[in-house]
């Protein structure tokens, strides 16, 4: 379909009220704020930046489901800025495990009474899938990949984190396999690494976007912008 979208994040503040609604939806155990907060910091002071990059600001983005930090970068030789995305990093094993996991929750439906507690039906739902293809994973293992599985099913998928930047007022991106750029308050028009690796990728995410903002979505017209 050749799915492209634009989104245009208001005020921090409006952004807060926002997430409000999805950490109230949290009525299960979790991580506490102060953890995903300490856990952000902590990606952020390991990071290093890949070779011909220097970093010039960091700073930690997290909240109640999420825990990432913000690398801007700058390369002399090319003279650009970047915009870099750090989060838990996965294994191939654990990847392809959230990716069955992320499949296999459609095999799983809500009751009508989860449906007020969406992050507590998803962590049951996760916990059975575990639980029935005898997958231990406990303690960071576990909140890790929970994390991944939360991004792609209730929050923003790969650009969770950009939603959750401050900093940044439009997410774009033009096509699969074309790094993301946002435009940062501070730096202005940056390119990210973060990428759709396919258009299928791509046309899904896009899809779940304009659901999400009520937009409509065809062939025919094939952006969304998420306003």
């Amino acid at each position: 379909m050749g799915s492209r979208f634009t989104i245009k994040l208001p005020k921090k503040k409006q952004v807060a009220g926002v997430f409000e609604i999805i950490k109230r939806s949290a009525k299960s155990e979790w991580l506490d704020e102060e953890t995903t907060k300490n856990l952000s910091k902590k990606l952020m002071e390991d990071f290093k930046p890949p070779n011909g990059w220097f970093e010039v600001e960091k700073y930690p983005v997290s909240s109640r489901f999420v825990f990432s930090s913000i690398h801007i970068l700058y390369n002399e030789n090319l003279n650009e800025f970047s915009y870099f995305v750090n989060e838990p990093p996965l294994s191939e094993e654990d990847l392809r495990l959230v990716k069955e996991i992320v499949k296999k929750l459609e095999f799983y439906p809500i009751s009508p009474q989860e449906i007020g507690d969406k992050f507590g039906a998803l962590r049951k739902k996760v916990n059975r899938i575990l639980d029935d293809f005898r997958i231990k994973k406990e303690g960071a293992d576990y909140y890790k990949i929970l994390y991944h599985i939360i991004k792609r099913t209730i929050l923003y998928d790969r650009i969770t984190p950009l939603m959750f930047d401050p900093n940044i007022e439009d997410i774009s991106c033009n096509g699969a396999g074309i790094p993301i750029y946002v435009f940062h308050r501070k730096y202005t028009n940056l390119r990210t690494n973060v990428t759709f690796e396919s258009e299928e990728e791509l046309d899904s995410f896009v899809i779940n976007l304009a659901q999400k903002c009520g937009k409509h979505l065809s062939i025919a017209e094939p952006m969304v912008d998420a306003t």
